[in-house]
């Protein structure tokens, strides 16, 4: 993050660009394309993705706007009315682990249908809106070149002459380790927490940014007929989703405070109130068959895919937006996908109980 003299105060939804961050992105994606050649080595195996790898439900669900306010009604938000979506609920280790292990769990949505000009760098005409959001509050970590020393640590192979450097950032990264521990959650299914998106996004003018939450309904009924085996929560998802639906409220949280509450500094919690926008509504349907796994292993999400209303903000998010882009592209070529974004027609909800 840019330091601030302590004279001036920062300044509401503004952002402070740090120096050389294409670099960084650049030094970010050659350490992770390097991992996942070694992971998953060209014509033998399907690369999956570098993070959130594990999919535990793939659903079709409705966005439904509610009837706001005025100053509510911006961008997305405009207009009373419901867009189709994928989500796709994950756990964050790199490579495949039992679910009963502590882990970051995701909440990816890619809405679809939705007009305007999106702030894709390559393919702005697309139609597709994405959130993605993750079960802690904050980010990990507020300083991008220790994130990626300790990208650095994690993604490349344990040698001999490589283990004073690794050392060294192991020592210097306590702080952010401990964050990383504390962030990962154990849990019995994917729908009984909520999620965050952690990073700061613009809500309509340049002054207004806003972080994202996920809510799930007290009213859900949730099954659990697994808590043992690997794949557990993904069972219980299936379990659910063919008895009932499920229920999320989508809310936003404004920064109030640029001191308290910075854009650049992703691990300070935000305590504005809490403002429903919208309700995310999961119909009765099947999940477990190859076919919907497929089609989660294949989306992908980007949270560049937006309008310029809800641009995405800080560093970690302008990092995301050369990350993400280069990183999908790169799986899809691996695995000989062709990269389009999906779409939703009339037909999308006739295999789920959508009346």
């Amino acid at each position: 993050m840019k330091e601030q003299s302590t004279e001036s105060k920062l300044i509401l939804g503004k952002e402070y660009p740090a120096e050389n961050e294409p670099d960084i992105a650049r030094d970010i994606v050659k350490l992770l394309k390097d991992q996942m050649l070694r992971t998953y080595p060209p014509g033998k195996a399907m690369q999956r993705r570098q993070v959130h790898p594990k999919l535990t439900g793939c659903v079709k669900a409705e966005f439904i706007i509610a009837d706001l306010p005025d100053n509510l009604k911006v961008g997305l938000f405009k207009e009373t009315r419901s867009f189709p979506a994928w989500i796709r609920f994950s756990n964050g280790e790199t490579h495949l682990s039992r679910d009963s292990k502590k882990d970051f769990r995701g909440f990816a949505i890619k809405l679809m249908n939705v007009p305007g000009k999106k702030l894709d760098l390559t393919h702005p005409d697309i139609t597709s809106h994405d959130f993605i959001l993750l079960n802690n509050k904050t980010f990990i970590s507020n300083d991008v070149k220790q994130f990626t020393k300790v990208l650095y640590l994690l993604t490349t192979p344990h040698k001999l002459s490589s283990w004073p450097r690794k050392f060294m950032i192991a020592f210097s990264s306590i702080p952010l380790i401990k964050r990383v521990g504390k962030a990962k959650v154990k849990i019995k299914h994917p729908a009984e927490i909520p999620y965050f998106s952690t990073t700061p996004y613009r809500f309509g003018d340049e002054s207004k940014a806003v972080k994202y939450a996920i809510i799930p309904s007290p009213d859900n009924k949730l099954l659990y007929p697994d808590i043992k085996s690997k794949d557990f929560l993904g069972v219980n998802m299936a379990a659910t989703l063919k008895e009932h639906d499920l229920v999320f409220d989508f809310c936003i949280q404004f920064q109030t405070d640029a001191d308290k509450m910075p854009i650049e500094d992703p691990t300070i919690e935000w305590t504005s109130e809490i403002i429903k926008l919208a309700t995310i509504r999961i119909p009765k349907q099947v999940i477990d068959t190859d076919e919907r796994k497929n089609i989660g292993e294949n989306l992908s999400y980007n949270i560049w895919h937006c309008l310029q209303e809800h641009r995405p903000l800080g560093i970690f998010n302008r990092l995301r937006a050369h990350i993400y882009e280069e990183m999908y592209a790169f799986r899809h070529q691996h695995n000989s996908i062709v990269d389009k974004e999906p779409e939703a027609g009339p037909d999308f909800f006739n295999d789920t109980n959508k009346t």
